[in-house]
C-alpha cells in the first residue's frame, strides 16, 4: 500500500498526538511506503524508510494556498490511503476531498473530545483511540484502535538506585523514605495538576511532577502557600521520563479531558497502579477504586491513599490489567489493526 499520514500540529510539541502518529508511521513503514506530511521539526522523529515532506502547518486553516499546494503533493504521491490525524488535519482533507486522488481511501482519527465530529465523519472510516470518543461518528465508520507504545526496557536494581538518587540529590527537601507518586505531563490548564497537589495534602507519599508548561511558577507557588515543598518536587522536562516512570509506587494523572492518555499505557505496561479523574480511555481500563470523578479533590484523594496501600503482587485485577496492557496496547497491535482497516477499505 501507498499510504499518507497527515499530522497539521503547527506549534513544534512532542505531546501523546505527536508520539502516537510517529509510533504508527515507523511502524507502517516496515511493510508499506508511506509518505508523512508534517511540520519540517518532526523529519528527525521518524524512521529512514519514511519519505519525509516538510509542510507549514503554522499557517491557518482557512488559508487556500495551504489548501492548494497540500492537495497538489497529494496528488503527487497518488496514494491509496490518506489518514489524517487529529482536527485541523481532517479539517483540511475534507475541504480539499474532491481534489484528492479519485482512488484514495479517507481514513481520520479522533484523539479527543471535539464536539463538531463532521470534520471527521466526512472520511471513509474513522478511527478513535477510546470508544467514548466514537460518539457523534456513524456507527458503520467507526472504529476503535487503542494507542499503543513500544515497551520500555526494564531498569537494572542499580540503575533505578542510581536514578533515584539523582532525583533526591537535585531535591533534597523530600524525605527519601517515603513512597513516590509520580505524575508526567504538561503543566497546562487541562492536566489539572492544581488538583493533585491539593489532594496530596495529608497523604505520606512524595509527589514528584515530571513536565514543563506555562502553569510551572502558579504550581510552584501553590506548593509554597500549602506548605508542601518537601513533598513536592518540580522536575521539569525529562527525556527519561518513561524511566523515572519505573520508579513510581502510583502513577498519578488528573486531567480534565484526555482522548486515550499515553502515560496510562506506559504505566501499565511498566506495571504500575495508576490513579485517574475519569477521563476518556482510562475509565474503559482501570478498576472503579482507582477513578475519581473530574476535579473531585476528595475523590482523587482517596484513590491515592487506596492505591499506595496496596500492593500489586497481591492483587489479581492488577496483575490482570497489566498482562492485558503488555498485550494490546503495544505500537505492533496498534498498526497491524489499522493496517488492515486499510486493507478492508481497498477491498470494499
Amino acid at each position: 500500500m501507498k499510504i499518507v499520514q497527515i499530522m497539521a500540529t503547527s506549534g513544534g510539541g512532542l505531546g501523546g498526538l505527536e508520539q502516537h502518529t510517529f509510533n504508527l508511521v515507523n511502524a507502517l513503514a516496515q511493510e508499506h511506503e508511506v509518505h508523512f506530511i508534517a511540520l519540517d521539526v518532526y523529519a528527525k522523529q521518524v524512521h529512514s524508510k519514511v519519505h519525509f515532506h516538510a509542510f507549514d502547518f503554522a499557517r491557518s486553516r482557512l488559508n487556500p494556498l495551504l489548501w492548494w499546494q497540500l492537495a497538489r503533493l497529494i496528488q503527487q504521491i497518488q496514494p491509496d490511503i490518506v489518514h489524517a490525524q487529529a482536527g485541523k488535519a481532517a479539517e483540511l482533507i475534507k475541504r480539499i476531498r474532491s481534489y484528492l486522488p479519485k482512488k484514495a481511501k479517507v481514513v481520520t482519527t479522533v484523539h479527543g473530545t471535539k464536539k463538531n465530529k463532521a470534520i471527521y465523519a466526512h472520511a471513509d472510516a474513522v478511527i478513535a483511540v477510546s470508544s467514548a470518543l466514537t460518539a457523534g461518528i456513524p456507527e458503520h465508520k467507526a472504529h476503535v484502535i487503542y494507542n499503543g507504545v513500544h515497551p520500555q526496557p526494564s531498569l537494572t536494581a542499580t540503575q533505578a538506585q542510581a536514578l533515584k538518587a539523582q532525583v533526591l540529590a537535585q531535591h533534597s527537601a523530600l524525605d527519601p523514605s517515603q513512597k513516590t507518586v509520580i505524575c508526567i505531563g504538561r503543566l497546562e490548564p487541562v492536566k489539572n495538576i492544581a488538583l493533585l497537589i491539593q489532594a496530596m495534602q495529608g497523604i505520606h507519599a512524595n509527589l514528584w511532577i515530571v513536565g514543563d508548561g506555562s502553569l510551572r511558577a502558579a504550581l510552584e507557588q501553590q506548593v509554597k502557600d500549602l506548605n508542601m515543598s518537601q513533598q513536592v518536587a518540580f522536575l521539569g522536562f525529562r527525556s527519561d521520563a518513561r524511566d523515572l516512570l519505573q520508579l513510581a509506587d502510583v502513577v498519578a494523572l488528573s486531567s480534565e479531558r484526555e482522548g486515550f492518555p499515553l502515560v496510562m499505557v506506559e504505566a501499565l505496561q511498566a506495571e504500575k497502579i495508576m490513579v485517574s479523574t475519569k477521563v476518556n480511555g482510562v475509565v474503559e481500563w482501570l478498576p472503579t477504586e482507582a477513578l475519581a470523578d473530574l476535579n473531585d479533590m476528595q475523590g482523587l484523594h482517596q484513590a491515592l491513599k487506596t492505591a499506595l496501600a496496596s500492593n500489586p503482587q497481591q492483587a489479581p485485577h492488577w496483575a490482570t490489567l497489566f498482562k492485558r496492557a503488555q498485550q494490546q496496547l503495544t505500537v505492533g497491535s496498534m498498526a497491524q489493526q489499522t493496517a488492515a482497516l486499510y486493507q478492508q477499505l481497498l477491498v470494499h
